[in-house]
């Protein structure tokens, strides 16, 4: 079974705004809680509500054509999960992370997102 931040993150890609664009929304949807807040380096605040994240998400892809996130690993404990993503445009990477998920019935409520692995560097 695929892991929500699996199917979170493999939503980011998105070649042709007009033509997936839907199906984005529709793969965010279903991996979101209806409630859940989402944080990173680059939010100006915490996002709160599924279709804030979702716009978000989309404003990425249509930022950066081609651009996706490559989950790398899921840690899960207790209801609650780390996952190490890689961000990438044409094979090269561009920038790894680590986010941190709470999870409610199968969906995830809240996504805290931090740039680098924690070595400052």
């Amino acid at each position: 079974m695929t892991h929500p931040l699996d199917q979170f993150f493999a939503a980011w890609r998105k070649d042709d705004a007009d033509a997936q664009g839907s199906a984005q929304r529709a793969a965010l949807s279903a991996v979101l809680s209806p409630n859940c807040t989402y944080a990173d380096p680059n939010t100006p605040a915490p996002l709160v509500g599924a279709e804030a994240v979702i716009d978000y998400v989309s404003m990425f892809s249509i930022q950066m054509p081609g651009a996706a996130a490559r989950v790398l690993t899921v840690d899960t404990h207790h209801g609650f999960a780390r996952a190490t993503v890689d961000f990438i445009n044409n094979e090269t990477v561009l920038m790894r992370g680590q986010y941190f998920a709470e999870l409610e019935g199968g969906t995830l409520s809240r996504l805290v997102g931090f740039t680098g692995m924690g070595d400052n560097q």
